[in-house]
């Protein structure tokens, strides 16, 4: 079957009508290959598949299109820029020494695959203000979820017998500035409101930003974390325009509450899309 032509009017992506209709789903289920030295990247705890992330840049940019991740971890976003049908200049930012370095590695086990897209070490707020303003085509990025703990399930006896109890998920960096360091989850969400105002003004008009993010359930509420960050988000020009659900095939299922309590295992992510007005 002949492939279909790319609308002339297209000026977002280089999609064609089909598929970027299969694009606008609601719900995505993956199961990606354990490729790029996924032996590396998957020390840490939330790093995202690099096909996902070519799946979302080819859709929200044309080639020659230059794209951010403040929070690049190590290294999805880049990775996923460069093995676009058409790779894209990437540009990361990560505050964990340790993340850049598995990211320098990842680079240099895969030299024939990858192209070298620069990541920065440091506080993303403070290097994200010394750039240009309208230099980026395209945001997308994985922020903390939240203010981290250090286990999300209490019981060394039983975490020690059974797997599905170990559940410690923290990933604090020793920077003071590490988002994942502080106290209250208001001061979290005003701490991502002032990196929103930054991705705001390095974005060009009518570009988009995407975030990746799971809800959280911490002291005995469920938080509604991808909702709260949209609307600091639109405090400051970057419009909600959808989310997508992202479920990752495999997501282990814990005995949370069991067997007394309703607690909910957050097997799926959320991928908000904002645009710049």
């Amino acid at each position: 079957m002949k492939k279909q032509d790319v609308s002339s009017r297209n000026g977002l992506n280089e999609l064609n009508g089909s598929e970027w209709v299969y694009f606008t789903r609601s719900i995505l289920t993956t199961s990606y290959p354990s490729e790029y030295s996924h032996h590396l990247r998957k020390a840490h705890g939330a790093n995202k598949p690099p096909q996902l992330m070519r799946q979302l840049i080819e859709f929200f940019t044309k080639p020659g299109a230059r794209v951010l991740d403040p929070f690049a971890g190590v290294g999805g976003t880049l990775i996923g820029a460069s093995i676009c049908a058409k790779p894209r200049e990437a540009l990361g930012i990560e505050i964990n020494s340790q993340w850049v370095e598995i990211y320098q590695r990842v680079l240099e086990e895969n030299q024939d695959q990858l192209l070298p897209q620069p990541m920065l070490h440091g506080d993303c707020l403070t290097l994200m203000r010394e750039m240009e303003s309208a230099s980026f085509d395209f945001i997308a990025t994985d922020p903390p979820y939240n203010i981290h703990m250090t286990q999300t399930m209490s019981g060394k006896r039983k975490a020690n017998q059974h797997a599905s109890r170990r559940t410690t998920y923290d990933m604090r960096s020793d920077d003071p500035a590490d988002l994942a360091n502080l106290t209250s989850y208001e001061t979290y969400l005003e701490a991502m409101e002032h990196i929103f105002q930054e991705c705001a003004r390095l974005l060009k008009p009518r570009k988009y930003m995407v975030i990746i993010v799971r809800d959280a359930y911490q002291h005995g509420e469920y938080i509604f974390t991808h909702v709260d960050l949209a609307r600091r988000a639109r405090l400051h020009g970057l419009i909600p325009k959808g989310e997508i659900i992202w479920y990752q095939t495999g997501t282990r299922l814990r005995p949370y509450g069991y067997p007394f309590a309703y607690i909910p295992n957050i097997a799926h992510q959320y991928i908000v899309i904002l645009q710049k007005q």
